[in-house]
């Protein structure tokens, strides 16, 4: 029997196959770990501690801004201390701020865990103390960055360089814990659901490594009891079901049937904490539109519109990464524009995700770390990428909090490994400067991003000069100025503190007309300067478009409730009359307010023919036949 001839092809096969298999090998050989971290890479978590603490030590200064108040400030639960970790984690999680659930957002919120930490802070100091907060915020992501390094210490065991402090390990660590796209999760308190989520996150995988290595149970319990804190902590910890068995197979010579087991047990704990989430929070009605655009920020758009705007958000996270200029807390309607798929950005967004997406999958059989970089990224962007749920606003800088753990190890590697390979003579210098460059010019921009967190002002200013076209960041803006206002002794700075506040608030509601923050805060505004001049003209000026866009706003009947009596009846009646009669021509919900009123128009003259005729007709369209003959007979008996 004749042996067949190796052809030039076989022979190139075999050493692509072969050269495969090394690869592999060096990935996967031995266990994930082998010595003490702390014992090798003590100078290294300390650096991490230190690190993490010049980089946000000025926020421990620093008050509550933003969300704060919904999960501390005036939330009932977190001000009843320890006393009230009960009830955060039997309700669903604006309860505790609202005082009942709320579908204000797709789906509902279940993140007890990061609450209860507030709420046991709150008891131990007997009240608010913004500072403690601030601390362990910065402290919980340090031990983030520690953790973190722990992880990728076992994960990158056979990627030795000569140095630690020039490792994939401490190196992408570094870029993480510098990287000032972070600074929302940090520097804001609320934040802190997504520090524990990461954290808990890699507690699950660090004890699903250890497992792996001997399959000594308390591993098991060690990652699974993580992975559900995670969870407790904040949603985007459900990932990891999927990036735990990934980082296994990518970094080892997969034992099938502990991988197996483990994917198991950590499917069992997603449904437990599912089943949980459902019971304590109610199962979530994905299938109701949202009707505020504010918490539903695709509302009116067509299928192309939101593709393309969900598009324009994906690259601006990888233009963040990239290059973290200029950054922003704020990016509701419209700071990212209403945009077809089919323009530009998006379709080039579209094109670069299918190209990392096929990266990735080439990058499976031959375990490639930028292939593994790549899956990382993609799958812990999946659920806040408003793909599988509408999040209730197009980005926000702390969603990526943990995917660009993917996006600093793939730098790394390509600093330390990859680049040093390209080049034996200056590859590792030239790694050695782009990664100090990275890290310092990273660093800088983070120590310059911490201080716009110091207050409500300071924040809103940098937004509105970034999201110049979001309706919230204005209206805020609005809110901070005239909350400065009111505390300002100065007549004259108060003028101007008002004239700044009309802008904003007219700005937001140019962007959003019925946007009720930017029409309460215009109403503020007209309401004030009346106090200041007592000018009942210019009040009704200013009142009439605020009333024709948001008569349901309460304030306006607080405040004519005020003017009464007030010497203003002969200007106020026929005001009152023309927008209860422009609020009965509109079809919607409005309508009902034109008897709010009519009715104040009618005490000021009760004998007035037009008015008694206006509160007939009304009465007349809501089917009260009764008070419309009445107010009809007395407006024919006036003629």
């Amino acid at each position: 029997m004749s042996k067949r001839k190796l052809k030039p092809t076989d022979i190139k096969s075999k050493t692509a196959v072969s050269a495969v298999q090394r690869l592999v090998i060096e990935h996967t050989k031995g266990n994930f770990y082998s010595a003490s971290y702390f014992k090798q890479y003590l100078p290294a978590s300390l650096i991490i501690l230190f690190f993490s603490f010049i980089l946000y030590y000025q926020c421990i200064s620093y008050g509550y801004v933003l969300d704060d108040l919904i999960v501390i400030n005036e939330n009932k639960f977190t001000k009843e201390g320890v006393a009230g970790v009960w009830d955060i984690f039997t309700t669903e999680s604006f309860e505790g701020y609202f005082g009942e659930k709320k579908e204000l957002v797709q789906g509902n919120r279940y993140r007890p865990l990061s609450i209860a930490t507030f709420a046991i802070e709150y008891g131990i100091m007997g009240g608010e103390n913004p500072a403690v907060s601030h601390f362990i915020n910065i402290l919980l992501y340090a031990v983030t960055g520690i953790l973190l390094m722990m992880v990728l210490v076992m994960l990158f065991r056979n990627f030795t360089t000569n140095k630690w402090w020039f490792s994939i390990p401490f190196i992408a660590t570094l870029i993480f814990i510098a990287h000032p796209i972070h600074t929302e999760a940090v520097a804001n308190i609320k934040g802190r659901d997504e520090i524990m989520s990461m954290l808990f996150s890699l507690g699950a995988l660090y004890g699903a490594l250890r497992y792996m290595d001997h399959n000594q149970r308390k591993w098991l319990i060690v990652s699974l009891g993580s992975y559900l804190l995670g969870l407790l902590s904040k949603e985007n910890a459900i990932t990891f079901l999927a990036v735990i068995p990934l980082s296994i197979y990518f970094f080892s010579d997969t034992d099938r049937n502990k991988l197996g087991k483990i994917t198991l047990w950590l499917l069992g704990t997603t449904i437990m904490y599912l089943l949980l989430r459902f019971n304590m929070a109610g199962v979530p009605k994905l299938n109701v539109e949202i009707k505020d655009l504010m918490n539903n920020p695709f509302l009116g758009m067509k299928s192309n519109e939101k593709f393309g705007s969900i598009m324009f958000t994906l690259i601006k996270y990888i233009q963040l990464m990239i290059w973290p200029h200029p950054l922003s807390h704020d990016y509701y309607p419209y700071a990212i524009p209403k945009i077809s798929i089919f323009k530009l950005i998006p379709l080039v967004s579209l094109v670069t995700y299918i190209a990392l997406i096929i990266l990735a999958f080439k990058g499976l059989v031959k375990k490639s770390v930028y292939s593994y970089s790549i899956w990382f990224y993609l799958i812990t962007l999946t659920i806040v990428s408003n793909i599988v749920i509408n999040l209730g606003t197009f980005m926000n800088e702390r969603f990526i909090f943990m995917a660009s753990a993917g996006f600093c190890i793939a730098a790394a590697y390509f600093l330390t490994i990859h680049l040093p390979k390209l080049s034996a003579t200056y590859g590792k210098r030239i790694g050695m400067v782009i990664a100090a460059l990275t890290i310092a010019g990273l660093t800088g921009k983070t120590m310059v991003r911490v201080p716009v967190w110091k207050d409500a002002l300071s924040l809103n200013e940098a937004a509105v000069a970034i999201s110049s076209n979001s309706a919230r960041a204005n209206s805020f803006m609005a809110t901070a100025l005239f909350e400065k206002y009111k505390i300002t002794p100065d007549n004259e700075v108060k003028k101007q503190l008002l004239s700044k506040t009309e802008i904003y608030a007219n700005k937001a509601i140019e962007i959003l007309p019925d946007y009720v923050n930017g029409n309460i805060m215009m109403l503020g505004v007209v309401s004030e300067r009346y106090k200041m001049d007592n000018d009942i003209n210019n009040y009704i000026k200013g009142m009439r478009p605020i009333i024709l866009r948001r008569p349901d706003i309460p304030f306006i009947k607080e405040f004519s409730d005020y003017l009464k009596d007030r010497g203003h009846n002969t200007e106020l009646f026929p005001f009152y009359l023309e927008m209860g009669g422009e609020l009965m021509k509109v079809n919607d919900s409005k309508r009902s307010f034109a008897l709010q009123f009519l009715q104040y128009a009618y005490q000021i003259q009760p004998a007035n023919k037009q008015v008694n005729e206006a509160l007939g007709l009304f009465y007349e369209l809501y089917g009260n036949t009764q008070e419309s003959a009445r107010y009809k007979a007395a407006a024919q008996s006036l003629q």
